[in-house]
């Protein structure tokens, strides 16, 4: 009401005429003009202030309590497909149909492109004719066996004869030994079985000599034989190859994935040592990370990794640790991991470098909210609800609290210190409030 009653008179004051009356004229009414001017003004701010002092700024609440903390590092690995295939054909030729386009999602078995094979109608031919050759070498040998095998026959026939004739004359040399002995017959007849059993033994050593030839003839014709046999399976083998090369048309994808880039085009030649184009399989994917050797002890397979956002700082996928390299890198002293990710919905790339958190043990803490945390100068802050009598009444007010605080955890900064479970914080319009404000609860 005075403040009203100020600002009236100051309207009053400056409608009246300025150019009548000893008033005006004189020095003392503008004087007075402006003292009423800053009582109105300084009377009113005062007002002012004074509602202003007493009026409680409407926040949100959130109790602190305690949950799992997780003790993770942060690192920036490569994703890599778990599966990718470099597509080279199998026979040379030219390209006349290409069946796909990069990015194309094939399955295995489906046609990527198709070949009109080049020298593969001679190179058949070619194999079909050493194919005669080593059958009728075969054939040959087969012979040559055969006759080995008669000589054998003949050779044992004439040896089992010479031993009977050694044998019957041994008796007749034994018989004339014993009426040489009697006097029954004279040195003639002796010396004449002596001599017939000398033949008879030189004919069996002469037949037995006969029979190992022929044995050893043997032998040699049925390795042959074996080499002939072995010459036939390599010249029929060049035979297939080359008659797949000329029915082999269609390059097909060996696995289901994602077509990389097309290196080819209709009309070009290529061979059997060229990459045509690339398949990924981009349904999982390994995460390379090269971890400090002072993390040995505590990495093991399974271990959680998660890839983190760059901007919200939100988990994006979980995987686990499914390799350890044997080795330390000798130079930078990192040790290569491999962590596994699902990519059902194609949201990550082979070759894509990624922040990622390994999550080495989970532990109990406190977290607090991120938009919750002011930060000033580098510094983290966060506003507590307390009870203030400072001023005569009860109140709730904000109080400013300076934190530690760990790594961020999902939507939450791990607090290492500056809270404690049970405690209220305000999450809600932190920018509006300083030390000590009053402040309204919401529900």
């Amino acid at each position: 009401m005075h403040c009203s009653y100020l600002t009236w008179l100051r309207s009053t004051f400056l409608h009246l005429p300025r150019s009548t009356g000893q008033w005006w004229s004189g020095g003392s009414f503008p004087l007075l003009g402006l003292l009423l001017l800053m009582m109105t003004q300084a009377s009113c701010q005062s007002t002012s202030t004074q509602g202003t002092a007493t009026l409680a700024i409407p926040v949100k609440l959130q109790v602190l309590q305690s949950d799992k903390v997780a003790n993770s590092s942060e690192f920036v690995g490569t994703l890599e497909s778990a599966e990718k295939v470099d597509l080279r054909p199998e026979t040379q030729g030219r390209i006349t149909e290409v069946l796909v386009q990069p990015g194309d999602r094939v399955a295995q078995g489906e046609p990527i492109l198709t070949i009109q094979p080049g020298q593969t109608l001679p190179q058949l031919e070619g194999a079909q004719a050493g194919v005669g050759v080593a059958q009728a070498n075969q054939r040959a040998t087969v012979d040559q066996v055969r006759v080995a095998e008669k000589n054998l026959e003949v050779a044992q026939t004439e040896l089992a004869s010479s031993r009977a004739s050694h044998n019957l004359s041994k008796t007749n040399f034994d018989r004339a030994a014993f009426l040489l002995s009697q006097g029954a017959i004279g040195q003639y007849d002796y010396d004449r079985a002596k001599t017939e059993l000398e033949i008879a033994g030189n004919r069996v050593a002469a037949a037995q000599t006969k029979v190992a030839a022929a044995q050893a003839s043997v032998s040699q014709a049925k390795s042959v034989v074996g080499q002939a046999n072995a010459g036939i399976r390599q010249a029929q083998a060049q035979v297939d190859a080359a008659a797949v090369s000329v029915g082999f048309k269609q390059v097909l994808a060996p696995i289901t994935g994602t077509v990389g880039e097309v290196f080819v085009k209709v009309g070009d030649t290529v061979s059997t040592a060229q990459t045509i184009t690339n398949i990924v399989q981009n349904d999982a994917l390994d995460l390379r990370l090269s971890v400090p050797s002072s993390r040995l002890t505590q990495l093991r397979k399974g271990l959680t990794v998660e890839l983190i956002d760059p901007t919200s700082r939100q988990r994006i996928s979980t995987g686990q640790i499914n390799f350890i390299s044997p080795s330390v890198d000798a130079t930078a002293q990192v040790v290569l991991v491999k962590a596994r990710f699902p990519n059902r919905n194609g949201g990550l790339r082979n070759g894509q470098y990624v922040e990622a958190r390994i999550i080495w043990d989970r532990g109990s803490g406190v977290l607090i909210p991120t938009n919750a945390v002011l930060q000033v100068s580098g510094k983290s802050f966060a506003y507590v609800a307390e009870t203030d009598n400072s001023q005569g009444q009860t109140r709730l007010v904000a109080r400013m609290r300076p934190l530690t605080l760990g790594e961020i955890q999902a939507q939450s900064y791990e607090v290492i210190k500056g809270l404690k479970p049970g405690e209220n914080v305000v999450v809600s319009g932190i920018l509006r409030l300083r030390d000590g404000v009053p402040i309204q609860p919401e529900s």
